[in-house]
């Protein structure tokens, strides 16, 4: 008789997931904050090399988290695929249900205020506001989840 078992097909299991990774100029790594928190911060320069590697080792490391804080703080140089993978992971944290939010160097913040002048994409300025935004989600999502079901759902 064949072992059951689940195989993931579409997403890299989280816990094969290495915790750093090195593509082109720049350095990803993830870290667990809580059990339902993952930071992933990068150092270097984000370009077509490395943007596409970026956006699956952010997905790598979501898998298991509600939260995700992105901190692009030690970046240098932020170029139009940048954009993409961000935009990537916002597409992915959407599906997954997971919220998430961006904490960027002046790179970062200056292409995404021509890529995203509407602020689509959750950004803030520093760690903290990030940390705080986050709580504020979390807080939201305990007060709306349901308690015993829908009224009249018999």
């Amino acid at each position: 008789m064949q072992p059951v078992g689940t195989i993931r097909l579409y997403r890299p299991d989280p816990a094969s997931a290495s915790a750093t990774q090195r593509s082109g100029r720049a350095m990803f790594a993830a870290r667990r904050l809580t059990s339902t928190r993952t930071a992933v911060a990068v150092l270097g320069e984000i370009d077509a090399v490395n943007a596409r590697a970026l956006a699956r080792f952010v997905e790598s490391h979501t898998g298991i988290s509600r939260q995700l804080v992105v901190d692009l703080r030690a970046v240098d140089f932020f170029g139009t695929h940048g954009f993409t993978a961000l935009y990537y992971i916002s597409v992915h944290c959407s599906r997954s249900d997971v919220d998430w939010v961006i904490v960027g160097a002046s790179p970062v913040r200056r292409l995404l205020d021509i890529c995203d002048p509407d602020g689509e994409l959750p950004r803030v300025d520093d760690l903290t506001s990030a940390l705080d935004r986050l709580d504020r989600f979390a807080q939201c999502h305990q007060r709306t989840a349901p308690a015993g079901g829908l009224p009249g759902w018999g």
